[in-house]
């Protein structure tokens, strides 16, 4: 897990503090409870010298019923749209960085039995690995303009 889904799922235990699920959901699951999968991803350029990968997120909610997992996914969106959609960073330990997290867009919709689902997405940009190039000394010129 990066980081990133890491702040996402801490800020979610912060609103709503329920047992969180991220590998397998296990068969006897307690409700209510959180599960959080990898998140898909998908790139594109950005800039000269960075690129950027755009992450979506799907956190299923159990509760009781239906209605009651719509209802906590709206109230834990709004929790983060109240935050103006920014979420802190935090390391592996806990700690905050200093850094934030812009979530650019959540959905909120009905699941099966029991169960709601939110769609979290962000886009992250990234250096491109620079190589070592030998700096140009002086140029000689042949010839003149005409």
């Amino acid at each position: 897990m990066n980081s990133e889904t890491g702040s996402i799922m801490a800020f979610l235990y912060s609103q709503w503090s329920v047992p969180i699920y991220e590998s397998e959901l296990p068969d006897q699951f307690q409700v209510p409870s959180l599960y959080v999968s990898a998140p898909s991803v998908f790139e594109e350029t950005d800039t000269v010298s960075t690129f950027k990968k755009t992450y979506s997120l799907n956190v299923k909610l159990f509760h009781l019923d239906s209605v009651q997992a719509l209802d906590e996914a709206d109230r834990l969106a709004d929790a983060i749209r109240e935050a103006r959609n920014i979420v802190p960073l935090l390391s592996e330990s806990g700690e905050k960085t200093g850094d934030m997290l812009r979530i650019t867009r959540i959905e909120t919709r009905v699941g099966d039995r029991g169960e709601a689902v939110m769609v979290i997405r962000w886009s992250s940009r990234y250096y491109y690995h620079k190589t070592e190039q030998p700096v140009l000394q002086d140029i000689d010129m042949n010839s003149g303009v005409k």
